[in-house]
This record gives C-alpha cells, sequence and structure tokens, in this order.
C-alpha cells in the first residue's frame, strides 16, 4: 500500500468499524454502499485514486477516485459484452484496439479470435495496470500474449494519429469526469471513424438508460453522423447501479443483427451466447422513446 492518507474517496468507516464505499450518484439522489472486508491497494497516482478492495458481495473490486469499475465476481460480462458482440459481427478482424480497459479484460475476451493479429490497450495510468496485474488479474494469459501491446498514453490524443488503421476499436472510457471527459467531446467520435478500416466497427460504452441517460443519447446521436450503422444494445451488471447498462456500437459495413454467429467465441464464456447476443439489441419501450426524443 502506497501513499497512505487519512481519508479515502468514498470510504467511510461505521461505529462498528466495519469499512464501506459509498457510490455517490448525485442524479439520483443517492448512494449505493459495498462493505468492503479488505483494503488491499491504495495510491494517488498523476491521474486519480486507485485503491483495490475484497468486498462482501462482488470478490475483488477495482475503484478509481471512489467509483467502482470492475469485480472479479462479474466482471466477465462487462467485458464479454463491451468486446465479442463487434469481434463476431467483423468477418476476420485483425487489428483491434482499445481505449481504456486497465484490467486488460476485453484485450483477453479479443484474444480468443484466433483472426486478431494484434490487440493495442492505450491507458492513460500505467499504474492502474500495474495494480490490476497484482491484484486482479495475476493469473491471466494477456501478458504472455504477443499480440498484446500496452500504450500508455492519453487515448484522446492517441486516436487522433490514427487513420485506417483497426477493424475493431473499444472505447472502454470511465465516467466522463477527470481525464476521460475527452472521450465524450464530439469531435472524438470523428477521430474512432477515422482511425477504423473501411469496414470497421466501435463499440462505446455509454452508461446507464436510466440515471445517464444524456450520455446515451449523446453518444447515438454523435455517432449516427458519422455511421451508416449505429445500434445500442443492452446488458445486465449487478455492480453497477441500476443494474442495467448500455452500450452503442457503430459500424461502418457490418451489422450485428446479420452476424453469422458461428464465429462468436462463447463456448468458454460465462455470460454471451447467440441468443443473448441477439437479444441484447432488443431495446424495452422507455429506451426507444429515449432515444427518439
Amino acid at each position: 500500500m502506497a501513499n497512505k492518507k487519512r481519508s479515502l474517496t468514498g470510504y467511510q468507516k461505521e461505529e462498528n468499524d466495519e469499512l464501506w464505499l459509498w457510490d455517490d450518484i448525485p442524479e439520483l439522489g443517492m448512494e449505493v454502499g459495498y462493505k468492503i472486508d479488505r483494503l488491499l491497494h491504495y495510491e494517488q497516482s498523476s491521474y486519480q485514486e486507485i485503491s483495490i478492495a475484497d468486498t462482501r458481495s462482488f470478490g475483488r473490486m477495482l475503484i478509481l477516485d471512489g467509483t467502482p469499475q470492475i469485480t472479479s465476481k462479474d466482471g466477465f460480462i462487462y467485458n464479454e459484452m463491451i468486446s465479442h458482440i463487434a469481434l463476431a459481427t467483423c468477418p476476420m478482424p485483425e487489428n483491434v484496439a482499445m481505449i481504456g480497459g486497465g484490467d486488460c479484460g476485453p484485450a483477453r475476451e479479443a484474444m480468443r479470435y484466433e483472426s486478431v493479429k494484434r490487440i493495442d490497450v492505450v491507458e492513460i495510468d500505467q499504474r492502474v495496470v500495474d495494480a490490476c496485474k497484482i491484484w486482479m488479474t495475476q493469473d491471466s494469459k494477456d501478458n504472455a500474449d504477443g499480440r498484446v501491446h500496452l500504450i500508455y498514453r492519453d487515448g484522446y490524443k492517441w486516436i487522433q494519429e490514427q487513420t485506417n488503421v483497426y477493424d475493431i476499436l473499444l472505447i472502454d472510457r470511465s465516467d466522463p469526469y477527470g481525464p476521460a471527459t475527452s472521450l465524450y467531446k464530439p469531435p472524438f467520435y470523428q477521430y474512432v471513424h477515422d482511425s477504423l478500416t473501411k469496414e470497421g466497427i466501435a463499440v462505446f460504452q455509454a452508461g446507464s438508460p436510466y440515471y445517464s441517460s444524456h450520455i446515451l443519447k449523446g453518444t447515438v446521436k454523435n455517432l449516427q453522423r458519422l455511421f451508416p450503422i449505429v445500434l445500442p444494445y443492452t446488458c445486465t451488471v449487478p455492480t453497477f447501479p441500476g443494474g442495467i447498462w448500455c452500450f452503442v456500437l457503430a459500424s461502418k459495413k457490418w451489422s450485428p443483427l446479420q452476424a453469422d454467429l458461428s464465429r462468436l467465441q462463447w463456448t468458454h464464456s460465462k455470460y454471451i451466447n447467440p441468443d443473448l447476443f441477439r437479444a441484447s439489441f432488443i431495446l424495452p419501450n422507455y429506451i426507444k422513446r429515449l432515444l427518439n426524443e
């Protein structure tokens, strides 16, 4: 444990000496609490506050600036859903990149596709990757896979240098605060478009359709100006407040609704399968109405 300070963002010790992490959601005027069994790691990096804790309900958890990011118990849901939809939709993905995803979870899912030759993981904060290697993913094989390349740069600056390079680009962005703010600005969507090949596909983490609906609406509208195929889809992540979570797929040519799902590498998955792949694009009425406003 490094750079210890008296009070960590979001953590609170109760009168009975139990430690809790409280995730504040000002949009709803509420907080979500997570019982902490043990704080494993804390540091203040150049970009953010990083902590990793053992939680009572969700196993080991990565927390940035007091906000839960991924857990050992249900992290597979997020990682599978941000990656496999695009990878199975593209007939022969070779060059894959992701902005964010410091735990390398989406990269590990991309490794399941034999056609993939290179996987670039662009993470602004090397300390997130280092902490995850120690506490979250000690047994992972991404370090040994020669296709995975870690790039420690600001994703917004990096993407501006990429033109017609990637078949798949996964935007595993955190909430629009701090270093992630630029990944929600209109020019960013144009940079993503330009970085893709003529048959390229991008997927964006788009938040909760319930308490951050403005993120989903803004993502869809920005992408519709650039791509002929723009489709939101959902999954359920128990850790995240509200449970239901959205992604938006933007494609220059291939539609997931017509994808050959024999390409879907789901044999060893814990969440995704061909039926769920198709069902994830069936939206509840309140989301349909939101996007038609």
